[in-house]
C-alpha cells in the first residue's frame, strides 16, 4: 500500500509539471496530433500507484491550484481541472475492471490494462478538451499517449520500486517538454513571417493599408459569434489574414489605378487569388484553407472570377467573401467615387443576400455588426449548418488498404513477432508472426510482379503513340487493364503555375467541372506529392481521383494526367505509376499536341475522336 509520503511526492510533481506547461496561443497554427502533456505521465504514474479517485483529486485541485500563478481565467482553470480529474477517475476504474490493482506492478500481467487505461485516459481527455473548445472533433494521437503512458508506467514503478529511479526520467520529460517548446517558437516565427508578408502586401497600396488585419478580424468576430470551436475561429482568422499574398504578382500601379483596367492586366488581379492558394498550400497549418482563399472573390450565384458554383465553393470561402466586400465598400479606393458607411455598407450586404452572398452568413455577420447575436436572427437549422460545416478534423481508423499497399510491413511485422514469441518461448506467438511473415511475403511478390507487368504495360503505351491524343488514350487503356477507370483527363499547365486547360478528356459527361478540377489541381501542385489522391471530398460524387504531375526534363510541370475510379485503385497501382510517372511526363513533352494531327475532337469512353472542339 503507498505510504502518504508517495502521496505527497506525486501531488508535488503533478504541481510543477502543471506550472511548467506552456498554454496554447489559439491565434497560432496548430501543431499536429496531440501536443505531449508534461504533467500526464505524472497523473498516469498517480492512477497507476493511486487508484482512481486520489488521482481524479490530484488532477483536479492540482490544476486549479496553479491558475493564480499562470493568470488563466478561473472557469477555464476549473473546466481543465474537471477533464483532467474525470479522465483520470474513469481511466483508473477501467484499468481495475481490467483485472489491475493500483499499488502493484506486474508489468506482463498488467500490459493489457495499462493498454486499456491509456486508451481511455487518452480519449476522456481529448473529450475534454473538445468541450473545452480546443478542437472541432474529440481525436487522440495514439503516440502521443502510449509515450505519455510509457513514461507513468516508468514513473510509476520508480515510486513503488526505487524513488531514485525518478531521477534517470526526470530528463527526459524535460527533453519532450523542450522540443514542444521549440515547435512552438518556431510556430510563433513562422506565423510572425508570413503576417510580415501580408502586411508588406498591404502596405503597398495606402488605400489597402490594414485591410487583411481587418478582414482577419471580421471573420473571426462572425465566427466567434456563431460559436465556432477556437480552432476552427484560428483557421479562419488565417485565411482571412493571407487571403492576399497572391497581390504580390500586381504591379503596384495597377492596385492604385483609378480607371478601367486593360485586359492584361485584369488578368493579372484576377490570378492573384490563385497565387495565394498557391502560397498557402506550401504551409500545412494553412492548406486546409487554400481553397477558401481561391475562392474568396467569388460569388453566390457563382459569377465570381472563376465561375466556381455554389456547391464547389467552401464554407470558409463566404466568411472571406462577406468580410473581404465589408471592408472594400468601408474604405476608400481608386476605382470607386466615395467609401460607404458601416451602415450603408452593411445595407448593401443584405441586398446582395443570396446573390452575391451566402444567405446565412450574410445575415449573421450583419447581426454582429450592428452587436446582435447571430442566434437570434438565424433559424436552428442554419445555425447549426454553420456551426457544422467548418469541421475539417476528422479521427481515421488505419485502412485495411493502406496495408495491402505496403505488405512489406506485414512480412517484418510477423518476424518481430517471431522473434519476441522466441525470445519469450511462446508457440503460439511464433506461429502467429511466421503466419502473418509469411502472408506479407507473399503479398508483397505478387505485388511486385503485377507492377512489373502494369509498368511494361504503360511503357509499351507510350512507344506507340504519335502524338498527346494518342499517348493519352494508350496510357489510359493501359491504367484501365489493372484499374477500372470511368473518367480520365488531361490538364495542360500554363507556364506561369497559375492554372491550365483541360484539353483531353475520355468519359467527359461524368467529369468534374474544369474550374473545380483546375482549383484542386493547382493546390495540388504546391504539395509536393508524387501522386497526389481525391477520396471524393474535393472532386466530390463518391470517386476516387489520381493526379500524375507530368514535367520536362528540366521539371518544368507540363500538365496533369488525372485518372478516376469508382473504387481505390488495386496495391500495384501505385508504385506502378509512381515509377512511371516522368516517363509519361517527358513522353507529353516531346508529343505533338493533339491538335497538330487531329483538328477536331475530344476522345469518347472508348478512345475514338467524336466532334467538337478541344474543351478549354
Amino acid at each position: 500500500m503507498p505510504s502518504l509520503g508517495t502521496l505527497a511526492l506525486l501531488t508535488a510533481a503533478f504541481l510543477v509539471a502543471e506550472l511548467f506547461q506552456r498554454s496554447d496561443d489559439e491565434l497560432l497554427p496548430e501543431l499536429e496530433g496531440e501536443r505531449f502533456s508534461l504533467s500526464a505521465p505524472v497523473h498516469v504514474a498517480a492512477i497507476i500507484v493511486l487508484g482512481a479517485w486520489p488521482a481524479a483529486l490530484i488532477g483536479l485541485v492540482g490544476t486549479f491550484a496553479v491558475r493564480p500563478f499562470k493568470g488563466e481565467p478561473w472557469p477555464k482553470s476549473l473546466g481543465r481541472g474537471a477533464g483532467v480529474g474525470v479522465a483520470a477517475l474513469v481511466g483508473g476504474l477501467a484499468f481495475q475492471l481490467a483485472g489491475s490493482t493500483p499499488g502493484e506492478i506486474h508489468v506482463s500481467e498488467d500490459l493489457l490494462a495499462i493498454a486499456v487505461l491509456g486508451m481511455v485516459y487518452g480519449a476522456i481527455r481529448s473529450l475534454g478538451a473538445a468541450l473545452m473548445g480546443r478542437r472541432l472533433l474529440p481525436q487522440a494521437d495514439v503516440l502521443t499517449t502510449a509515450a505519455e503512458v510509457g513514461l507513468g508506467l516508468l514513473l510509476a514503478f520508480a515510486a513503488l520500486e526505487n524513488l531514485w529511479l525518478a531521477a534517470a526520467l526526470a530528463p527526459v520529460l524535460l527533453l519532450l517538454d523542450q522540443v514542444y517548446g521549440r515547435l512552438g517558437r518556431l510556430r510563433r516565427e513562422m506565423a510572425m513571417a508570413l503576417e510580415t508578408f501580408a502586411n508588406i502586401v498591404d502596405e503597398r497600396d495606402p488605400t489597402t493599408h490594414g485591410h487583411s488585419l481587418r478582414v482577419a478580424q471580421y471573420v473571426r468576430e462572425l465566427a466567434e459569434g456563431l460559436g465556432l470551436p477556437h480552432a476552427e475561429t484560428s483557421r479562419l482568422w488565417w485565411a482571412g489574414r493571407l487571403h492576399d499574398l497572391g497581390k504580390v504578382a500586381v504591379d503596384a500601379a495597377v492596385l492604385r489605378k483609378p480607371g478601367q483596367l486593360d485586359d492584361a492586366e485584369w488578368a493579372a488581379v484576377r490570378r492573384a487569388p490563385r497565387l495565394s492558394a498557391r502560397l498557402l498550400q506550401r504551409f500545412r497549418f494553412a492548406a486546409a484553407q487554400a481553397q477558401a482563399v481561391e475562392y474568396h472573390r467569388e460569388r453566390y450565384d457563382g459569377s465570381g472570377y472563376y465561375g466556381a458554383q455554389l456547391t464547389d465553393l467552401p464554407l470558409a470561402a463566404h466568411f472571406l467573401i462577406v468580410a473581404d466586400s465589408f471592408d472594400a465598400m468601408t474604405t476608400d479606393r481608386p476605382f470607386k467615387r466615395r467609401r460607404l458607411t458601416h451602415v450603408e455598407a452593411l445595407e448593401e450586404i443584405e441586398r446582395g443576400s443570396g446573390t452575391q452572398f451566402h444567405p446565412a452568413i450574410a445575415k449573421a455577420f450583419v447581426a454582429v455588426r450592428r452587436g446582435i447575436e447571430p442566434a437570434e436572427v438565424l433559424t436552428a437549422d442554419e445555425l447549426g449548418l454553420l456551426r457544422d460545416a467548418g469541421a475539417s478534423e476528422h479521427f481515421h481508423l488505419p485502412r485495411r488498404s493502406e496495408l495491402r499497399r505496403r505488405p512489406e510491413l506485414l512480412a517484418l511485422g510477423g518476424v518481430t513477432v517471431v522473434l519476441a514469441g522466441l525470445g519469450m518461448a511462446l508457440v503460439p506467438v511464433i506461429l502467429v508472426g511466421g503466419a502473418a511473415a509469411l502472408l506479407g511475403l507473399q503479398m508483397w511478390t505478387t505485388m511486385r510482379l503485377r507492377t512489373r507487368r502494369l509498368s511494361a504495360a504503360v511503357d509499351e503505351a507510350l512507344a506507340g503513340g504519335e502524338n498527346r491524343a494518342e499517348v493519352f488514350a494508350r496510357v489510359v487503356d493501359a491504367v484501365g487493364e489493372a484499374w477500372r477507370v470511368d473518367y480520365a483527363a488531361f490538364v495542360e499547365w500554363r507556364e506561369d503555375g497559375a492554372g491550365g486547360t483541360r484539353v483531353l478528356q475520355r468519359g467527359h459527361e461524368a467529369g468534374p467541372p474544369e474550374t473545380v478540377l483546375v482549383s484542386w489541381l493547382l493546390r495540388e501542385a504546391e504539395s509536393g506529392n508524387d501522386i497526389s489522391i481525391d477520396l471524393g471530398a474535393e472532386l466530390s460524387g463518391g470517386h476516387v481521383s489520381l493526379a500524375l504531375p507530368l514535367r520536362r526534363e528540366n521539371s518544368a510541370l507540363v500538365g496533369f494526367l488525372v485518372l478516376r475510379g469508382l473504387e481505390r485503385p488495386a496495391p500495384h497501382v501505385w508504385p506502378a505509376l509512381r515509377a512511371s510517372v516522368d516517363r509519361i511526363g517527358l513522353t507529353f513533352a516531346e508529343a505533338p499536341e493533339a491538335g497538330a494531327v487531329h483538328s477536331s475532337g475530344l476522345l469518347d469512353a472508348d478512345g475514338r475522336e467524336h466532334a467538337g472542339a478541344l474543351e478549354a
